[in-house]
């Protein structure tokens, strides 16, 4: 259980015997599978945990679900362990109930509760697929996978309409979307389905009001498939993503995305923005990367992150600082190792600055190092060595 300005927020802590010893890598995996006009993302923490956002079908097109099942048969999954649903639109849930038929979900699979207005099919076979897995997430509700030395924490941080600071009168499908922050030591990425920032005759702006929880992002993965009523000024202002991925498909009849959204993009000085397809809309602009599948991949107490692209392309971030230690990123390149800001001794209660002396002093055995400060240590008041 965590507390923050007086609100709790649940923690489930899930171990590494939730989850078969299936396809982890040592890394947080953050797979955005090319669903075509579908929407679809599939999280792996270091540990294994396998947790789905969202399983859309294409709706452009009314294919069968055979492309995330064979994504996820590729990776070696065998089950599904947690399901967030952003909302209830067949291109965000039509493929739940053919992805649970071949992997079989072990625990919880959190919505918005309640139903739409009007109840579709896809909406009923996503009941019936989850069963009494079902759960009713709450604002600020958090799960923590893999506890111990490297967590990572998904939290919920918009939902029908209400943030931390507030609420609007939410009634659209899209504009109830759940947002979920991922955090990994000082990695963040923000998925939030299909979350409207614009107020008009139809939609409210919600991402005005999450923006302050969200917080400086490393990775945004772009609300309804960058459409002109998502990613506001206020958003990507107070976001300042590095990375930015679309999701958009081909042959989409919505014209996604949007000439407005993506110009939005490009004048927030985002370092990268991935679209899985070139979409049916604005065209990606010269220095767009149309990438198909894009994951994310970030290793524990990692100083930077890697996406990957067109079968193997992989570029490389800088992971943002904690706001309050540092603000600057940028593009690092791949055989560049940074250094590790702090260091300390795993004896100690103080933590150092890497270049301050008493880090000499710090034995291999107990010397530990990192670019977030460590939890119950207090920086020390280093004072250098003079000039020899």
């Amino acid at each position: 259980m965590f507390l923050k300005r007086g609100l709790a927020v649940l923690a489930l802590l899930c171990a590494v015997t939730c989850a078969s010893a299936q396809v982890q890598n040592g890394k947080l995996q953050i797979h955005h599978v090319d669903m075509g006009q579908g929407d679809g993302g599939v999280l792996i923490t270091p540990k294994g945990v396998v947790v789905l956002f969202d399983a859309g079908r294409d709706i452009a097109k009314q294919k069968t679900c055979s492309s995330e099942i064979d994504y996820l048969d590729q990776l070696g999954v065998k089950q599904v362990d947690f399901i967030f649903v952003s909302h209830y639109h067949d291109d965000h849930i039509g493929c739940i109930p053919a992805v649970l038929a071949k992997f079989p979900l072990q625990h919880e699979s959190y919505d918005r509760g309640s139903e739409p207005a009007k109840p579709t099919t896809a909406y009923k076979n996503y009941i019936k697929a989850v069963g009494d897995h079902r759960k009713t997430a709450t604002l600020d509700q958090a799960i923590t996978l893999d506890p111990g030395a490297a967590p990572v924490t998904l939290k919920v941080i918009a939902l029908n309409g209400t943030f931390r600071g507030g609420a609007v009168d939410a009634k659209d499908e899209n504009d109830v979307s759940m947002s979920v922050l991922v955090s990994f030591g000082g990695f963040r990425e923000e998925i939030g389905g299909d979350l409207s920032g614009e107020k008009t005759g139809r939609y409210v702006d919600v991402e005005t009001g999450a923006d302050p929880e969200a917080g400086p992002l490393d990775v945004y993965k772009v609300h309804h498939h960058c459409s002109s009523h998502s990613s506001n000024e206020n958003w990507l202002g107070a976001t300042k993503p590095t990375v930015a991925i679309i999701s958009t498909g081909l042959k989409n009849t919505y014209h996604h995305p949007a000439a407005d959204c993506v110009q939005r993009l490009h004048e927030a000085e985002i370092l990268g923005v991935y679209w899985t397809e070139a979409g049916n809309g604005e065209p990606p602009k010269s220095d767009d990367i149309v990438g198909g599948d894009i994951i994310v991949e970030v290793p524990a107490n990692g100083s930077t992150y890697t996406i990957s692209h067109n079968d193997g392309e992989i570029d490389t971030y800088k992971i943002k600082s904690p706001p309050a230690h540092g603000n600057a990123m940028a593009v690092m390149p791949e055989n560049v190792a940074a250094s590790p800001k702090y260091a300390w001794s795993v004896r100690s209660r103080f933590y150092h600055e890497a270049d301050c002396p008493a880090v000499k002093r710090i034995s291999k055995a107990n010397l530990q190092t990192g670019d977030i400060p460590p939890e119950g240590k207090t920086l020390s008041s280093c004072v250098l060595a003079p000039p020899q």
